[in-house]
């Protein structure tokens, strides 16, 4: 659960902490119990609005594409480390050094997460209804990743396999289609 919450922090910074800090304080399926954690503060009513709040803000302005790089370059660190507190919030029950191993995880997943979105969206151009359609994508996938990621945790742990293999495989392509041109070779 924790993997996945972390890869879909990489795409929405605010979406799935709030989830997770909801589902939690109603006791939803499998949530992690934070009573008695270091993120026990995530079960307070007022942050959970703060965080709906801010993800809400986050979802609108994502579909405004000439704030693309400024908000791109102001996000990636929260997400990262949104990504990692996640990670490290559903494992804060097992104990400190899980939840540090897993916090550091996070930020990797988190990152590499929000590297691959980035790879995948194409650049701002007059015609901005491509990036709102992809924008409105991501939204429902994460929308829907936060609620099956705590009624089947396995799922999430299986998404951020998919997020290594899709990075390896993307790495992999971009060596390989410059390999034969001897005006690149150094």
């Amino acid at each position: 659960m924790g993997a996945g919450l972390a890869v879909l922090s990489g795409l929405r910074a605010f979406l799935p902490i709030a989830f997770l800090a909801l589902y939690s304080r109603l006791e939803f399926a499998s949530a992690p119990v934070l009573d008695d954690t270091p993120f026990a503060f995530l079960e307070k009513p007022w942050v959970i609005a703060v965080f709906f709040a801010l993800a809400v803000i986050e979802l609108a302005v994502d579909k405004i594409p000439k704030l693309g790089r400024p908000r791109d370059q102001v996000m990636q660190p929260v997400k990262i480390l949104l990504g990692g507190i996640v990670f490290a919030a559903v494992m804060a029950p097992e104990g400190w050094i899980s939840m540090t191993v897993c916090g550091i995880l996070g930020l990797v997943i988190a990152g590499l997460a929000d590297g691959a979105r980035g790879s995948f969206r194409p650049q701002a151009t007059t015609d901005a209804g491509p990036l709102i359609f992809i924008s409105i994508y991501e939204d429902l996938i994460v929308l829907i990743g936060t609620l099956l990621f705590v009624l089947v945790p396995l799922v999430g742990a299986l998404l951020a396999l998919f997020l290594f293999l899709l990075i390896y495989r993307l790495r992999l392509r971009r060596t390989r289609k410059h390999k034969g041109l001897r005006i690149l070779k150094g």
